[in-house]
């Protein structure tokens, strides 16, 4: 039997640390700007923790364009909105801890990319990137998606090697870049270079519920170009046009969200909201645009699905709607907008809960008092790579918060100790 005060007593000692790495890390600017991105000084800090108790022969740091033939998998994504992808000085890591026998594996995985920030200031800290802790929260851009859980992962290597305790099976950390805005390359590339784990913890924002669902979808772009000589003179106007699809895609939502199907058990937010990101035509300012009718205009938008919807069937469903919309419609009679998909199309993830992980996890929350419950996570993420890729099996745990992505983005602490408490108690479970 496992002893989850020795667990507990671990956690107690190192909690300062743990809290101070993370907020070390949050400042570190790690934003993902497409094509590339600044993972490599987070993933550097990274290192310099984990090196101090796992040997250097056990740290696998490589870049994606490492691993052989990865640009011919089916899943691995060239562009993003047009453009090449580039992955060069944006290294995984991948830390190990090898059992006894190596039967069964399991792995913790994160991301170490965040999102920008829109605003210069926020309000509870001024610094978007502090780091810094009030009434048990920790704020900063991408504490909890996902720097909280990449890091308890590393810890959970860390606790189980200070307590010495020996399985059969091996644990992996990793952290991996580019997960955010549409990618997943970098989980493919360790997918493909350790293609024999048998489980994976996903730590998604899922508030310690274990995210059992991911939906698909993706972002497309709708493209207006009306002719004439602009100005003045223009007759047309893609504004016009724009904002009528816009009030389209707010009917095509409602008619979507009525006509979703749902399991008899399923447990989790039911509106699969539609997306608008970003309408351009015509400049930012007047003082940019003071006296010019444009002639091109743009629109992102983003369709959540359900998991394992086809992306034919997704298109064929909405040109349907459109078309039939477009009938009736003043400025898109004559013409939908052009269309193109701008990032990969996720076919969303189902886990199989009757894996043996999950009473390995299920006991693990038993042995600390945390409430136990299967939610379907309400966002796409890189969780189907895991199947479609190496067959591992995956499940999402991540710490309780809010706002990721937003304002204030922040983690509650005591939540990072109960994720690695939960971690390390189904590492001993499932690999001994």
């Amino acid at each position: 039997m496992i002893n989850s005060d020795i667990i507990n007593k671990w956690i107690n000692k190192n909690r300062e640390d743990i809290l101070q790495n993370i907020s070390n890390l949050v400042r570190i600017k790690t934003i993902n700007s497409p094509p590339g991105g600044n993972e490599k000084p987070g993933q550097e800090y990274l290192y310099n923790m984990i090196s101090k108790f796992i040997p250097e022969g056990d740290i696998d740091i490589f870049e994606v364009d490492d691993v052989e033939n990865i640009r011919d998998s089916s899943l691995f994504e060239q562009e993003i909105d047009g453009v090449k992808r580039n992955y060069k000085d944006r290294p995984n890591i991948v830390a190990s801890l090898k059992g006894s026998r190596g039967d069964k594996s399991i792995l913790f995985s994160g991301h170490m990319d965040v999102v920008g920030v829109m605003e210069k200031e926020w309000n509870v800290f001024k610094d978007p990137f502090s780091g810094k802790i009030k009434d048990g929260k920790m704020y900063g851009r991408g504490i909890l998606d996902m720097k909280a859980g990449t890091v308890s992962g590393f810890y959970a290597l860390k606790c189980l090697k200070d307590l010495e305790i020996k399985l059969k099976g091996n644990v992996f950390a990793e952290s991996v870049v580019d997960e955010e805005l549409g990618g997943v390359n970098g989980t493919i590339a360790s997918r493909l270079r350790y293609p024999n784990i048998d489980f994976a913890i996903l730590s998604e924002p899922t508030n310690l519920t274990l995210g059992i669902e991911t939906r698909g979808g993706s972002v497309w772009k709708a493209m207006v170009s009306e002719t004439g000589p602009g100005g003045y003179s223009q007759k047309t106007n893609p504004i016009n046009r724009l904002s009528e699809f816009v009030l389209a895609l707010e009917e095509y939502d409602i008619y979507r969200n009525e006509n979703l199907v749902f399991p008899n058990n399923y447990d989790g937010e039911r509106l699969h909201k539609l997306l608008i990101f970003l309408f351009y035509s015509g400049g930012k300012s007047y003082l940019e645009n003071a006296s010019y009718v444009p002639v091109d205009g743009y629109l992102y938008f983003y369709i959540p699905t359900r998991p394992y919807t086809k992306e034919k069937e997704l298109w064929d469903d909405f040109l349907k709607f459109m078309r039939k919309k477009s009938q009736k419609s003043k400025y898109l009679k004559d013409g939908l907008p052009k269309f193109k998909r701008v990032l990969r199309f996720f076919n969303g993830n189902i886990t199989d809960t009757k894996h043996p992980a999950i009473s390995s996890i299920k006991r693990a929350y038993d042995a600390f008092g945390i409430n136990y419950r299967e939610k379907a996570f309400p966002a796409c993420c890189d969780a189907e790579a895991f199947k479609l890729i190496s067959g591992t099996e995956v499940v999402l745990i991540g710490p309780k918060g809010d706002r990721f992505h937003g304002m204030d983005e922040y983690v509650e602490v005591e939540s990072i100790f109960n994720l690695i408490k939960i971690m390390v108690y189904t590492a001993i479970d499932y690999c001994s």
